[in-house]
């Protein structure tokens, strides 16, 4: 585990995933999800090589099919950690025998936190270090505590939108259909009944930011300028909320399996990288 800190925060960070564990303010407060698992025994997953599910959990290279779960292996692999400051650490995962096994490409994917203020800046890069392209996709899983009465509970947008959701079948593909959610609002109030169906996926939002309220007060804000789909999730009768941007989408219910193909893909040439940050501003 590595801790940052400053006057205003402590940052609990895991090796195991690069996962962020805990946030506290300067009087305690709790604002990460702390994993119970009776509900979700996870806190802040990294999503990567692919956001959320391929479909039969299956995608082919060069003929050849491999086997990957649910939004891919970096949230279960130790990754190579360095404390760079008291309020700077860098997070590093390679390649290994068993991530080849899943997905055949050579790769450094990097997540480096930075604490300044009430502010933790995510930067999650990856890096084609393979001599043929590389294909993936990644994204943030952060789940905030969301206690009590559920419905004290809202999103608020940067800006009015004309919410669209992208459709997922049960089985977590996409089937195709956008429908027509919520018109000229800033403001999604949460119940647990809007998320019978698992998560509320968005595109095209013309927001680039969202604050988690509790009774109308602000608690946390996400900033995701950098990312091009962003998610809200919980488990019906659990007391969190996750606020996902993605760089990256699940597979269409009619996939082919090639990751090439793949909606959203992101092609990375040999040496070529791609780095997103997302700056969390911790509020309360």
């Amino acid at each position: 585990m590595i801790t940052l800190q400053n006057e205003r925060l402590r940052v609990c960070l895991a090796e195991r995933g690069a996962e962020i564990v805990s946030v506290q303010n300067a009087d305690g407060y709790e604002f990460i999800w702390q994993a119970d698992p009776a509900f979700w025994g996870k806190h802040c997953p990294l999503l990567f090589p692919v956001c959320g599910r391929l479909l039969h959990f299956t995608h082919v290279y060069e003929g050849k099919e491999y086997k990957m779960g649910n939004h891919g292996f970096a949230q279960r692999k130790i990754f190579a950690a360095r404390q760079l400051s008291g309020t700077q650490a860098e997070f590093t995962l390679h390649e290994d025998e068993e991530t080849l096994s899943e997905y055949p490409f050579r790769f450094a994917l990097t997540v480096r936190y930075t604490l300044e203020g009430n502010a933790l800046t995510i930067e999650t890069g990856v890096e084609n270090t393979d001599n043929k392209p590389l294909y993936c996709n990644f994204g943030s899983h952060e789940a905030y505590a969301a206690g009590g009465n559920f419905t004290d509970w809202a999103v608020r947008f940067e800006k009015k939108e004309d919410f669209v959701l992208t459709e997922q079948n049960a089985d977590g593909q996409l089937t195709g259909r956008r429908i027509p959610y919520k018109d000229d609002t800033d403001l999604l109030p949460l119940s647990w009944e809007m998320f019978a169906n698992d998560s509320l996926l968005f595109d095209g939002l013309r927001s680039r930011k969202v604050w988690l309220e509790h009774k109308g007060e602000r608690v946390l804000e996400v900033e995701f300028a950098d990312f091009s789909h962003l998610l809200l999730w919980t488990k019906p009768g659990a007391p969190y909320i996750a606020i996902e941007p993605w760089n990256g989408l699940p597979d269409t219910a009619d996939a082919d399996g090639q990751l090439r193909h793949k909606l959203g893909i992101l092609r990375l040439d040999p040496g070529e990288s791609k780095t997103s940050p997302h700056t969390i501003k911790f509020l309360k």
